[in-house]
Order: structure tokens, then sequence, then C-alpha cells
């Protein structure tokens, strides 16, 4: 008998704990807050956000039909598809990317792009450090 293939990113939303670590199938995510200003982009699979905006109750799932984000340094909204179809990710692996996102809105395209609206900024007084690890 074969074993099933593990989920690497869960369909339904998985909360993360913040700040604490969270253990999803194929992945291992570190949230810290941190006092005052950091990187803004120390890695693809470390992410720094503004923590007042984007809060502590964080989740990770799944893209979904309709999904959209404002990537950073963009003014305006864009489909999630879209951003993937125009950063090349593989359609076959698209649903293998984790989705960061508060109860409103999408944070993190986790390897790929923060949100413009959580970035740190010379603003922020505590800052949001996700890591996420394979497993």
């Amino acid at each position: 008998m074969t074993e099933a293939p593990r989920e690497r990113v869960p369909a339904e939303p998985v909360r993360i704990a913040v700040p604490g670590e969270t253990s999803l199938p194929c992945w291992h995510v570190t949230a810290r807050v941190i006092a005052g200003a950091a990187d803004a982009s120390p890695g693809a699979f470390v992410a720094h956000f503004d923590a007042a905006r984007l809060g502590t109750c964080l989740f990770v799932r799944r893209r979904r039909t309709g999904d959209r984000f404002r990537p950073l340094g963009m003014s305006g909204e864009k489909k999630l598809q879209d951003f993937m179809v125009d950063a090349r990710i593989p359609a076959a692996h698209r649903d293998e990317v984790p989705i960061v996102c508060s109860e409103s809105q999408i944070a993190w395209v986790v390897g790929w792009r923060i949100d413009d609206r959580m970035k740190v900024s010379p603003d922020t007084r505590a800052v949001l450090r996700l890591e996420f690890s394979p497993e």
C-alpha cells in the first residue's frame, strides 16, 4: 500500500502563532516581533512586516479563485493568478505556494512578494518577522 502524498500547503487556513512557531506538512513557520526597524526584504522565505498594519491574527493557506493583493512597489491591486503568471510560477506549482493572510487580505505570497500595504516604513515601531523553513 502506498502512502498518500503530503499536502504541501493546507487547503483550509491554518492559524500562525504570533509570536511563536507553527508546523505545517512541509513547512515550519517562525514568527517574532522585533522592536524598531529591520531590513525590508531579508530573503525569499523571510519577510518583515509593519506589525501594527498586519496584526497578529494570521493564517497560511493555498491560493483561492479571485484572490487579489497589492504587490510591493505597486499602487494598485493585482489578481494573484495574474501575478503568478507574470512571475512565471509554473501552473503545476501554484497551489504549492503558501499564502499568508490576515482575516481580510493577503499579506505575503511566500517566496515571491509581500503586500505593499504591510511593508516596513520609517513610521514602523515594531516589525513582525516571518520565516518559512522547509521540513
